[in-house]
Formats: structure tokens, sequence, C-alpha cells
């Protein structure tokens, strides 16, 4: 790969065999080697509509929430 300039941005090209849908967006890191990582970006949940009227907070339901020792005088 070889990066090259584009108005004023630097440009990689993803090779075809990597099967990369076109309009796909990542994120980009920089390792502290100056290595470039580019991760797929991920969906929001809570901008979904989908997740609109559903609770996503979590509630455990293992825990006994009853009053413990002298909590109940």
């Amino acid at each position: 790969m070889k990066a090259r300039k584009q108005g004023n941005d630097l440009v990689l090209s993803i090779p075809k065999h990597f099967k990369v849908a076109e309009g796909t967006e990542f994120m980009s890191m920089q390792g502290a080697d100056g290595s470039l990582i580019y991760t797929p970006k991920a969906p929001n949940i809570y901008q979904d509509p989908k997740y609109a009227k559903t609770n996503l907070r979590f509630v455990p339901k293992d825990i006994d929430d009853g009053p413990v020792g002298r909590e109940d005088v």
C-alpha cells in the first residue's frame, strides 16, 4: 500500500481482496510505533430507532434486595 495525496488529505487504498463494502466508515488510531489501525465503526444503539422503546439499563435479577440485619427495625 502507498499513501497518496488527494486534495489536503492522504489516502490509503484498501485492496479488493479485503472485501470491504463501499461506504463503510472506520475509526482510526495510531500506535506508539507509528502503526495505523483502522476499525469499522460499530452502530450506536442509543441512536437506533429499533431500540427506542427498549430499556437498555442493566437490572441484576439474582440480587435479593430485602432488608439485612437490623434494617427492619
